[in-house]
C-alpha cells in the first residue's frame, strides 16, 4: 500500500506547475490581406484620431476605392472569399474597417440641417379703383331727354 501512495502522491503532484493559458491567435490574414489593412489603416487613421462627419466622409471613400483597386490585381482566388473561416482576406479585412468607420459616424450627433430660406412674398395686388356704377339712377326716366 506504500507503494500505491507515494505513486499517488508523485502523480498527484506531477501537474502542481500546469496553468491555463490564454490560446494564442495566429494571424489568419493572407499576404495580400496584411498589406491591404497597412495601407486601409493609414487612410483610416485621420478617422480614427478626429472623427467628424467629413474625415470619416473621406475614408470611407478613400477605402472603398483601394478595395476596388485590391479587387482587381489579387489572384482570383483571392477576389470572392467573403469569410473569415479559413483565412482572412481582403473583403473580410475591407468589411472590417468600414463597420469601424461606421461606428464612428452612428456615435457622431447629426450635422446640422438648415431649412432653405422661404420665398418672398407675393408681389401685392395694386390699389383698388374706386367703383364705377353703371346703369339707371335715381330721377332718371328712360326715353326723356
Amino acid at each position: 500500500m506504500v507503494h500505491f501512495a507515494t505513486s499517488f502522491a508523485e502523480g498527484w503532484h506531477h501537474h502542481d506547475d500546469f496553468t491555463f493559458s490564454a490560446p494564442v491567435e495566429e494571424d489568419k490574414r493572407c499576404p495580400y490581406a496584411q498589406r491591404f489593412a497597412e495601407q486601409v489603416e493609414a487612410m483610416c487613421q485621420p478617422a480614427f484620431s478626429n472623427p467628424s462627419h467629413i474625415t470619416i466622409n473621406q475614408a470611407f471613400l478613400q477605402v472603398s476605392k483601394k478595395y476596388w483597386e485590391w479587387f482587381y490585381v489579387v489572384p482570383k482566388s483571392h477576389r470572392n472569399l467573403v469569410g473569415d473561416r479559413f483565412h482572412v482576406c481582403i473583403h473580410a479585412t475591407f468589411r472590417l474597417y468600414y463597420e469601424r468607420l461606421k461606428l464612428l459616424e452612428l456615435a457622431l450627433a447629426p450635422p446640422m440641417l438648415f431649412l432653405p430660406p422661404s420665398p418672398p412674398p407675393p408681389p401685392s395686388p395694386p390699389p383698388a379703383q374706386p367703383p364705377t356704377v353703371s346703369g339707371i339712377t335715381l330721377g332718371e326716366v328712360l326715353g326723356e331727354e
